[in-house]
């Protein structure tokens, strides 16, 4: 954590009434009001320092052109929206298209927030694999999908 009156924090413990965190230069530590700090890091006065994306949002579009306007998609669907959200509160959106037919393996980066470009590679690299866990549940549930609407179709079939 970063602020005006703060150098670098890590932060120790988050209670319900406190947090409590150490200077990372000094070593001393220093607790804080939780409500405080949340005002203050709300209104911008003190930053996070992006390093983690606890939570990654999966969602396949149907009409790209309409909902999401993607530049130049002329590749086969699926075409999905990719949002990581940030520990710092910020989200980073992709968006990826196949380069084969129905083919979740095949999904590549379309387009994407000129922040990720600008990350780190250790950064770039801790958002891949958060967006490639979150691809590949999605593909198991899509899977899933399929099989399990395979299943209605033949034991409705076998009732008539």
């Amino acid at each position: 954590m970063k602020g005006p009156r703060l150098t670098r924090w890590r932060i120790e413990s988050i209670s319900t009434d406190t947090v409590v965190g150490t200077d990372i230069d000094t070593g001393d530590p220093q607790e804080w009001e939780r409500e405080w700090l949340v005002q203050r890091l709300g209104g911008g006065e003190f930053s996070v320092e992006l390093a983690t994306f606890d939570r990654v949002s999966v969602t396949e579009i149907d009409e790209e052109q309409e909902k999401h306007p993607v530049e130049n998609i002329n590749k086969p669907k699926p075409h999905v929206v990719v949002v990581a959200y940030g520990n710092d509160g910020e989200k980073f959106t992709q968006f990826f298209a196949a380069t084969e037919p129905k083919n979740w393996d095949s999904l590549e980066v379309v387009q994407q927030d000129e922040h990720v470009q600008n990350f780190s590679d250790e950064l770039r690299r801790r958002l891949d694999e958060a967006v490639y866990k979150a691809l590949k549940i999605e593909q198991r549930y899509q899977y899933i999908s399929i099989l399990v609407l395979f299943i209605c179709l033949r034991l409705n079939a076998s009732y008539e």
